[in-house]
Formats: structure tokens, C-alpha cells, sequence
């Protein structure tokens, strides 16, 4: 459960389907804790307590968290779906307002669904109640005192905007544990889009960083880094760091790739597949410093002279 969780936690968003499916038993294997959205963008979709009940009976191994949307709902709707996801092995539940933006609260009290849910505790299976929380104080401390008991804060786009950020919360040693959410930073324009949505807005420097980073692979090369964060137990900051990183080194390894294309090379070389014991009076070290390309920088001209069959194709390529 997220209130005793260690000091990571690796969690995918899900959106429940459109329609009834058996595409949640693509999680096995993969993760173990999942959040299941509510009402995302307005369709008409799979009740979220409904698809996470479902994953619970399927794959005992994945642990959903529900996200009880109280916007335009009442005490007595939101009490009869939460028991019912406990019926079924939902252990988690994590209120929101409902709104896409995190600086107005919403005249639904949400504060008032989670004391009633933390009251339900006494009666009912163990279950946890958690919230989303500004990275300020007061706003902390008002939801630690509604009886939260875990919470999620951001999320955070630049690795230099963590720090301070949460040091604005003054953590104590016995506040509940606070998650930061982490959004991979694809582009300037799709950070620009998650702060619109209540991300934490990085510095200059960043996005102009950001606008180095190619479109080609972004999205696999997030997911494998993040995952390699969490079994190397790694802080957020130096997993935003490395993701932007390899981006930036992806972009150098994607533009020689065009080149390679461009070239129309016949088949495609490299050094790695060339055998020098076949040819054992040629210099290999030669031929390595020659691959180096300096000869194109000083202007001079490179003849590769032997017998059919002895590798000069091969070698121009690579």
C-alpha cells in the first residue's frame, strides 16, 4: 500500500476502456501498482472502481489505486462505489476535486469524502485513503488534517525544480509519505502542455535544452530509463537528469542514422563484422585510425587497394 511504500514507488497511469475488454491482462508481468484515472477527457468509459475490481480478481499481483473523482458527486454515490471496489479487493483509494487545475479548489468538499472514507476505515477491509497536494505548506498540512494518508505532489518536469520544491512542504519525520509524480519531458511543447495541466514549470535553461531532443524514440527511451531508476533505487532528480540526457544523445545517434540512409549504401558495415584474421598482413590499427575520418578534416584522400574478395567494400562502408 502507498502509505507504507518505500521510498519509490514506479506507477503507471490507465485509462479504463471505452467498452468492456480483457486489455488490463497486458499488465502482467510489467507493473505492480496502477492508477486508474476517472472520467479522462470527458468520455463515457469502464466505471474506474469497475476496472479495478476487474484487474484485482485477474492479476492478484497488480495492485490498483482508484482515483474517487468528487466533482458533481455526492457522499452516498462515492461510499456505494468505494465499497463496492473493497468487495472486490481494492485496497486504495485517491481523492481528487476533479478539475484539471490544481491552484482553485472546487466547490465540491472533497475534504469532507475523505474524513467520511477515513471514518469507513472502522467497518470495512483495511483500506488507504490518499490526495493530491500543492507543493505548499498550508495546503499540506490542511489535507494531513482532513486524514490523508499518503500523498502525490507535482508532477515535475525539471530536475532543478525538485529540491526547492519540496522543501517549500518543511516534511516532517512522521508526515505521511509524499510521492512526486514524474512526467517524461518529451519537448518545450509538451512541457508547456503539462504545466497547463498543473505541472511544475521549469527554468529556461531546461526547456531550451528539451528543444535539442529529437521526436524519434522518446517515448521508449522514458519508459526503460524510469524503470532502471526504480531498480536502482535512484532519486527523481538523477532520473530526469538522465532521461534528458539520453535524448539529447539520442538526437547524435538518429542524425547518423539519416546519413547512413542518405548514402544508399548497398548493404549496411561496420568494423564490429569485419574479420582481420583473414587478412593477417594488414595493419588493424592503421585501419582503426583511418575509421577515426581525420583524413577528411586534414583534406587528404584514402585509397583502399587489394585483391577481389579481401574486405575494401566492407571497409569503405563502415
Amino acid at each position: 500500500m502507498l502509505a507504507t511504500a518505500g521510498p519509490w514507488v514506479e506507477m503507471i497511469e490507465l485509462n479504463p476502456p471505452r467498452l468492456p475488454d480483457t486489455s488490463h491482462r497486458e499488465l502482467e508481468g510489467k507493473w505492480t501498482d496502477v492508477l486508474i484515472t476517472d472520467n479522462v477527457f470527458g468520455q463515457v468509459r469502464v466505471s474506474p472502481y469497475a476496472y479495478a475490481a476487474r484487474i484485482t480478481h485477474d492479476i492478484p499481483a497488480v495492485r490498483p489505486t482508484v482515483v474517487v473523482s468528487t466533482r458533481d458527486r455526492n457522499i452516498l454515490a462515492i461510499e456505494s462505489e468505494v465499497r463496492g471496489a473493497i468487495g472486490n479487493g481494492v485496497r486504495s483509494m485517491f481523492v481528487v476535486v476533479g478539475d484539471t487545475l490544481p491552484e482553485v479548489d472546487h466547490w465540491a468538499n472533497h475534504y469532507e469524502i475523505v474524513q467520511h472514507l477515513r471514518r469507513l476505515q472502522d467497518d470495512l477491509p483495511t483500506f488507504e485513503v490518499g490526495m493530491p497536494t500543492r507543493l505548499q505548506e498550508w495546503t499540506f498540512r490542511k489535507r494531513i488534517d482532513a486524514g490523508a494518508q499518503f500523498f502525490i505532489a507535482g508532477p515535475m518536469l525539471d530536475p532543478a525544480t525538485i529540491e526547492p520544491s519540496v522543501a517549500r512542504l518543511n516534511l516532517r519525520d512522521d508526515d505521511p509519505p509524499v510521492f512526486l509524480g514524474i512526467v517524461p519531458p518529451f519537448s518545450p511543447r509538451w512541457a508547456k502542455r503539462m504545466v497547463g495541466v498543473g505541472a511544475v514549470e521549469g527554468s529556461d535553461e531546461f526547456r531550451a535544452r528539451l528543444s535539442a531532443v529529437p521526436k524519434e524514440k522518446r517515448r521508449p527511451h522514458a519508459w526503460l530509463l524510469a524503470r532502471e531508476a526504480a531498480e536502482a533505487n535512484e532519486g527523481y532528480d538523477r532520473y530526469l537528469l538522465r532521461l534528458t540526457e539520453s535524448e539529447v544523445a539520442t538526437r547524435s545517434t538518429n542524425a547518423l542514422q539519416a546519413r547512413i540512409k542518405a548514402a544508399a549504401f548497398p548493404v549496411h558495415k561496420d568494423f564490429d563484422t569485419y574479420d582481420f584474421t583473414a587478412l593477417p598482413t594488414l595493419n588493424k590499427q592503421k585501419v582503426l585510425e583511418l575509421a577515426r575520418g581525420d583524413w577528411i578534416d586534414q583534406r587528404f584522400n584514402t585509397c583502399l587497394i587489394g585483391s577481389p574478395g579481401t574486405g575494401k567494400t566492407h571497409m569503405a562502408t563502415a
